[in-house]
């Protein structure tokens, strides 16, 4: 299923990924955690999720010649 609305979707998901990873990273965001002060477990997994996201989104858009 190759589109380019789902192409920007995970475009801009993947955008919102690297927002919260650079949150939790210099420990703005707290949310999920045991306690407060930086997060790098959870600012690494939103980077994969988000280039996973990009991935995804390169492999969805619609390619012309």
């Amino acid at each position: 299923m190759k589109s380019n609305s789902l192409a920007v979707g995970l475009g801009v998901l993947g955008v919102v990924f690297i927002i919260l990873a650079v949150l939790y990273a210099i420990g703005a965001l707290q949310l999920f955690t045991s306690g407060p002060g930086s997060h790098y477990k959870h600012a690494i997994l939103l980077v994969v999720l988000a280039v996973a996201s990009f991935v995804g989104a390169n492999f969805a858009r619609v390619k012309t010649v």
